[in-house]
C-alpha cells in the first residue's frame, strides 16, 4: 500500500485522476458483468416477420448488450491525453527547477524526467486495461446476437 502512495505522489495529481479512470472501467467491467442480459429476451430469428422489423430488433437488442460501452469507449480515448499532460506538467517542473536552480544536476535531472514520464507509461497500463474490457464486451454482444 505504501509503495502505491509513493508512486501516486510521485506523478502528481495526474496520477491520481488516472487512477479514478481505471477503477471506473474496472467498475463498468464488473457492472457488466454481473447484469449480462437474459438471452430470453432476444430476438428470434422467424422468417415470418419482415426483414426491417427484424434489422430493428437486432439492433435494438445490441444497443440493450452495448449498454454502457459508449462510456468505457471515452475513458480509453482521454486516458492517454490524461498521460500525456502529467508528462507535460512533469516536464515543466523539471525545466522550471533547472531554470532556478542554476547548474544542472544530473541525478537530480534524471530522477525528475523519470517522474515525468510516470503518468505517461501508467496512462498506457490504464488504456490497454480499458481496450481489453471494451473489446471483451463487442465480442460478447455481437457473439450473443450471432447466436440467435
Amino acid at each position: 500500500m505504501t509503495g502505491l502512495l509513493t508512486l501516486m505522489q510521485q506523478g502528481g495529481l495526474i496520477m491520481w485522476l488516472l487512477f479514478i479512470v481505471a477503477l471506473l472501467q474496472i467498475y463498468l467491467f464488473l457492472q457488466r458483468w454481473l447484469t449480462w442480459p437474459s438471452l430470453n429476451w432476444l430476438p428470434t430469428a422467424s422468417s415470418q416477420r419482415p426483414q426491417l422489423q427484424r434489422r430493428a430488433e437486432h439492433l435494438l437488442a445490441l444497443n440493450q448488450l452495448e449498454k454502457g460501452l459508449p462510456l468505457l469507449k471515452a475513458l480509453v480515448v482521454i486516458t492517454p491525453l490524461l498521460g500525456l499532460t502529467g508528462t507535460v506538467t512533469g516536464m515543466m517542473l523539471v525545466f522550471d527547477g533547472l531554470s532556478l536552480g542554476g547548474a544542472a544536476d544530473p541525478r537530480r535531472l534524471s530522477s525528475g524526467i523519470a517522474r515525468a514520464i510516470l503518468p505517461t507509461f501508467a496512462s498506457m497500463a490504464v488504456v490497454l486495461l480499458g481496450m481489453f474490457f471494451l473489446s471483451f464486451w463487442q465480442r460478447r454482444a455481437r457473439k450473443t446476437l450471432q447466436g440467435h
